[in-house]
């Protein structure tokens, strides 16, 4: 079926209700094949550029990588949309150079998610729930190994204050625990209205009984758990990551693991998705070391809103208004330009 605009999705969603929003709109909806059900069918950068240049607009999941290649491929492309948060797999400055806004969805149930599930995933590895449970279905009762620990009067260090990070400080508030937090964007008044005392990143490492990870990945924070950084923790530390895989090198954790740098590690994200089945993560202890598939947030409410949040602000940008969660605003002048005529 024809339409105004032309929107490709990389991926289809279980829901048909956002595909039925934009074609109530005047859109021409096409669907690319879906990575949920076949995880290891990436696109090429080749097939990407056949799928998207003609759009208008192009709703993206987690595994394209937008590169430049592609976004200049696109002649008639206004502006590319996230249903979930991160957007490091695309090209921001090359979609600022192009004049193609990108934006994310930063749905409550998406961020909260995560920040519950990462609470989970403490107090699994404090409480030593994963041994507790294998040895119990080996037929074994208690053992020695078997104690966890109290969260209460512990240090929990979190690097990143955002919008997940500084959630999960709301809620660590009522279990009696030291908070710190690193974050070189944030004052200190808005890490003591959370609760926690506001460190540089090394102190918090060397401090923390629990460190948690919630940073965008960009140059900036790539490795930014390494060797040297792993090696200053406690060795009675856990370590969890549910934000972006690069942020810890991941041949350094493993060392750590082995060799007893830290204690524990749980890790929902990796920097080669899906984990490959020769990652060494997979050889490791798993009482000591849990990993779920980039998924320990997701509920269905986020990946509606979600959804909505991305549609609403797809058919915003074709009808030449600005969207909003716009992650390269320099790209509005340009922007501008290539669609002028617009009341904005």
């Amino acid at each position: 079926m024809g339409g105004q605009w032309r929107v490709v999705a990389a991926g289809p969603w279980d829901d048909p209700g956002w595909q039925h929003a934009l074609e109530d709109a005047g859109c021409e909806v096409v669907l690319g094949r879906s990575f949920e059900r076949f995880p290891g069918q990436a696109y090429t950068e080749g097939e990407l550029i056949d799928l998207f240049k003609d759009a208008d607009a192009v709703l993206v999941s987690t595994r394209e990588q937008v590169t430049r290649r592609v976004l200049e491929a696109c002649p008639h492309l206004k502006i590319v949309a996230k249903a979930t948060i991160g957007v490091e797999r695309i090209d921001l400055d090359a979609a600022r150079d192009s004049g193609i806004l990108v934006v994310n969805s930063p749905a409550p149930q998406n961020y909260l998610g995560v920040a519950e599930a990462t609470i989970g995933l403490i107090l699994t590895l404090t409480k030593r729930m994963i041994g507790n449970q294998r040895r119990l279905r080996e037929g074994q009762w208690k053992h020695p190994d078997s104690l966890g620990r109290m969260l209460m009067g512990q240090t929990i260090g979190i690097v990143g204050l955002g919008r997940v990070g500084s959630n999960v400080a709301r809620r660590l508030t009522a279990w009696d625990v030291r908070l710190l937090a690193a974050d070189p964007y944030i004052e200190p008044a808005a890490a003591h209205a959370v609760g926690a005392e506001l460190v540089p990143v090394d102190d918090l490492l060397r401090e923390s009984d629990v460190v948690t990870l919630h940073v965008v990945l960009t140059q900036e924070t790539r490795h930014l758990i390494d060797e040297t950084r792993l090696r200053a923790m406690k060795p009675t530390a856990c370590l969890v990551n549910t934000s972006r895989g690069g942020v810890i090198d991941t041949a350094a954790l493993v060392r750590a693991i082995q060799e007893d740098w830290i204690a524990a590690a749980a890790l929902d994200v990796f920097e080669e998705e899906p984990l490959p089945l020769e990652s060494p993560l997979r050889r490791l202890d798993p009482d000591r070391v849990i990993l779920t598939p980039h998924c320990i947030g997701n509920n269905r409410d986020s990946q509606r809103t979600g959804t909505r949040m991305a549609v609403d602000n797809i058919l915003r940008a074709l009808r030449g208004d600005l969207p909003q969660y716009i992650k390269n605003p320099g790209a509005i002048p340009r922007w501008r330009e290539r669609f002028p005529g617009r009341e904005r």
